[in-house]
């Protein structure tokens, strides 16, 4: 079964993010199942003819969620879809951005992401935040968008349960000064996250964008600037890897926490080698991402 013309149009537009707000465009069948676990699928497109395991369980679980789907040929989900090797599943995923304040009460870490512009980015940084059960995210205007293909498809999925909120990086500012909580600045010639003689309380952390940084209004909100001691002949960190590395540091239980015994090896704290091994992976990920989109991007902490 072909989409028509308009369905194409349509379905096109949504990954460009040119049907407002509201509407995003999910590939891939690991993600379009997170997607309706979380309730967020409103349509989804399967490739017509697939009958293996894989898509009998996706069936299920759209079937599940009380979900009609619709069939497309291998050629239109390929044209839609942005990935090398064809999914053989698409979903338009309903936009699941909240309020600032909703973000800052919870309890836990925030990561704020203060401009962020590459997509991998942001969603491995929301794979981070889900992993070590962050409050939520915050994305200031101006950055790669959480709910964008390629940032979806970095995060798997995840970016629709971690609770995000998108605001000008003024508002931003003002509601997390509000909040009360310690306002971090992530930055390479920070205090060494490991050892830290007094541990942020409630923190939110500040990600700048790749190479310029954090913004006026991030910079002038924070109260501290947090870093890491990098190896001699090692100048920087992808922001994603950097944030992910402090994130792990920052929820570490009390008891075994590498920033209240700075004697301690962190590389003996399990905790950090998983995160470690995940962002490792995530990078061997964001290798094939660059080759595909024929270029690379890196930075340091915040870049």
């Amino acid at each position: 079964m072909s989409l028509t013309r308009a369905e194409r149009e349509r379905l096109r537009a949504i990954a460009a993010g040119r049907e407002g707000t509201a509407l995003r465009l999910l590939e891939g069948p690991k993600a379009v199942r997170d997607a309706l676990r979380a309730g967020a699928v409103v349509e989804l497109w399967l490739r017509a003819g697939d009958d293996d395991e894989g898509a009998r369980a996706l069936r299920a679980e759209a079937r599940a969620a009380g979900l009609a789907w619709r069939e497309a040929s291998a050629r239109d989900l390929e044209r839609l879809g942005r990935t090398v090797t064809p999914q053989g599943a698409l979903a338009v995923v309903r936009d699941t951005a909240v309020a600032p304040a909703e973000v800052l009460v919870r309890p836990g870490l925030v990561l704020w992401l203060d401009g962020v512009q590459d997509p991998g980015n942001v969603g491995a940084l929301m794979r981070v935040a889900a992993a070590f059960g962050a409050a939520g995210v915050l994305v200031s205007h101006g950055g790669a968008d959480p709910l964008g293909l390629k940032a979806l498809r970095a995060s798997a999925g995840l970016a629709l349960a971690v609770p995000f909120a998108r605001d000008a990086p003024e508002a931003l500012a003002a509601a997390a000064v509000d909040s009360g909580r310690d306002l971090c600045l992530l930055e390479a010639d920070g205090e060494e996250l490991r050892g830290l003689s007094r541990p942020p309380t409630r923190p939110v952390l500040v990600v700048g964008s790749e190479g310029r940084g954090a913004g006026p209004a991030a910079r002038a909100a924070a109260g501290r600037r947090l870093g890491l001691r990098l190896a001699p002949g090692v100048d920087s960190l992808n922001a994603a890897v950097a944030a992910g590395i402090a994130v792990a540091l920052l929820t570490a239980p009390p008891a075994r926490h590498p920033l209240h015994n700075p004697g301690h090896d962190v590389m003996k704290f399990p905790r950090l080698l998983l995160v470690i091994a995940a962002l490792a992976a995530f990078m061997a990920g964001s290798i094939s991402t660059a080759l595909a989109a024929q270029g690379v991007t890196t930075g340091a902490i915040g870049g």
